[in-house]
């Protein structure tokens, strides 16, 4: 039979034969295996592995297509220009965290959760939500939209 590599509390492998090992030790082992990939896994929800910072798009495309729609640390963002300022939209309702879609008809954004309704500028209308939608600073690159991990005031006029 084969050997199983654990890692203890120290810094290096313990190495356990399959045959001498028992029940119990099987099962701490395993416990702190389990624990371990848990706590791994919070972390992919974590903050601690949010990118700083992410390419958008390309401004001929936002040109062309009015908006654009992506994912930034896993949340849907809203990129478009208003008065000639571009500006970045987390999709995330300030009331239940559902994903808001934009509408363009009415130009505005609506959660299908509880029926809150935003304007153009992410200022509420309607609804539940207490707080506008979070606007994300951006930069222009050369030609490319870069989104950065900072929330700006949601206050359009005063950007």
């Amino acid at each position: 039979m084969g050997k199983l590599f654990f890692f203890t509390k120290k810094t290096h492998a313990k190495v356990v034969n399959r045959q001498n090992m028992n029940r119990k030790t099987f099962l701490k082992y395993s416990l702190s295996a389990g624990v371990g990939a848990c706590a791994l896994g919070s972390m992919y929800g974590c903050s601690l592995l949010d990118e700083k910072e992410m390419r958008v798009g390309l401004i001929a495309d936002l040109e062309k297509e009015g908006y654009l729609v992506g994912r930034f640390n896993r949340k849907k963002i809203f990129t478009t220009r208003l008065e000639g300022k571009l500006v970045i939209f987390s999709l995330v309702c300030r009331h239940k965290r559902c994903t808001v879609a934009f509408e363009e008809d009415t130009e505005q954004f609506v959660c299908p959760c509880h029926e809150g309704t935003y304007d153009k500028y992410g200022q509420v209308i309607d609804g539940p939500p207490p707080e506008p939608l979070r606007r994300y600073r951006n930069e222009i690159r050369g030609e490319e939209i870069w989104v950065i991990n900072e929330y700006l005031k949601t206050d359009f006029s005063t950007s």
